[in-house]
């Protein structure tokens, strides 16, 4: 499971090779650096850490500083584990660049990242809740209300997850299948298409799709 670290810069359109315009959402990759790698003999999985986003050194606290410079890597922002096999880990060093090109034109990707918040909101924003459609038979300054919420006597209780408002968004969501419209390793850019869950200047997590690679098992299993 390879992956970048990205910042959500925001979104346009592009025309593909077809001449169609396509929405896209721009992601920002240029500072992803190798700052820490994983081995099977000292810890029995092999992932490689990721890097991403300048910090200034009086900004981190002491263990930080020296993870960093344990590993003598450069200090970055934002750290995320990628697995990887022993093999590729084997072709990443610590300092080394990871570039947009990581992901090739027309793949498909998942892109993980944390929405908007949306604050304290009612049922008919935060559930879809289709609300009260008459204001006859004496309803009044009811029409975006949840309505009745208890039981009989029997349970005699509100029962657990009963959708009800509260505190919407600042959730993780992952989009999958985002396929990759163009990469410009020389600005550190993907474009995705498609929207991706955040805000702009949110920190996003690209990996290769998961349904995809395992679509490739399952049809390498039966020719098997």
């Amino acid at each position: 499971m390879k992956g970048l670290i990205g910042k959500k810069i925001g979104m346009t359109q592009v025309f593909n090779d077809e001449g169609n315009l396509v929405p896209v959402t721009v992601i920002d990759v240029g500072t992803c650096q190798v700052v820490g790698k994983r081995t099977p003999e000292k810890d029995s999985y092999s992932a490689v850490t990721l890097g991403f986003g300048e910090i200034r050194e009086k900004i981190l606290n002491l263990a930080e500083r020296g993870f960093f410079k344990k590993a003598n890597a450069p200090y970055r922002r934002h750290l995320k584990e990628f697995r990887v096999t022993p093999e590729e880990a084997a072709s990443f060093n610590v300092g080394d660049a990871v570039k947009a090109d990581m992901f090739a034109k027309g793949e498909l990707v998942d892109v993980t990242g944390i929405t908007k918040g949306r604050g304290f909101s009612g049922v008919m924003r935060r559930w879809n809740f289709k609300g009260s459609q008459t204001k006859t038979h004496g309803t009044h300054e009811y029409q975006r209300h949840p309505g009745a919420i208890g039981q009989r006597k029997t349970p005699g209780r509100v029962y657990p997850n009963k959708k009800m408002p509260g505190h919407y968004g600042v959730d993780q969501v992952t989009t999958q299948n985002l396929t990759v419209v163009d990469v410009d390793v020389e600005k550190g850019l993907v474009l995705v298409k498609g929207a991706v869950a955040g805000h702009n200047n949110g920190v996003v997590y690209i990996r290769p799709s998961i349904k995809a690679a395992m679509r490739a098992q399952h049809k390498a299993a039966r020719g098997a």
